[in-house]
């Protein structure tokens, strides 16, 4: 019985060396991971903006404030006349490889959008750009409100 006490007690010692030895690799209140980005994209600008001209076979540019998830870019930007919605071709950027002092969140992410191949924006005509709260950056955050943008069509 008492060597299975002694065996207990050392192999108790030895795994609070191993245990002290290693609570060196991080400075006092250094976080494990980095913290999870929890702000929500915004949109910087759309071309046109409100009430600006587009030429029918243009193309809509909207910059948004951090790289957003490309999954998410079908679903969350549309275009209507009216009530019918336009067919789109939307462009994105690879998003590039960053340093890892930059976070994502630090470079503004531009995105195009045309009309789709056999459909066309017609002439002098009112159109509504909606970027839907779908819409979500690389960690999964969502825009906050949905955003519309009215533009027209150039004669």
């Amino acid at each position: 019985m008492r060597a299975r006490q002694s065996f207990v007690k050392g192999t108790l010692l030895a795994a609070l060396a191993v245990t002290t030895s290693l609570s060196g690799c991080l400075e006092p209140g250094e976080a494990i991971y980095e913290r999870r980005d929890t702000v929500p994209p915004r949109v910087i600008s759309t071309d046109p903006g409100g009430g600006g001209v587009l030429a029918t076979g243009g193309t809509l540019r909207i910059t948004f404030s951090e790289s957003m998830d490309v999954r998410s870019l079908r679903p969350g930007i549309a275009v209507f006349a009216g009530r019918d919605e336009v067919p789109l071709t939307i462009l994105a950027p690879e998003v590039p490889e960053l340093d890892q002092n930059v976070g994502r969140g630090d470079i503004e992410y531009t995105v195009e959008a045309m009309a789709a191949e056999g459909s066309t924006l017609s002439p002098n005509t009112q159109y509504t750009l909606v970027l839907r709260d779908v819409l979500t950056d690389f960690e999964g955050n969502p825009l906050a409100t949905e955003v519309r943008v009215v533009f027209r069509t150039a004669p």
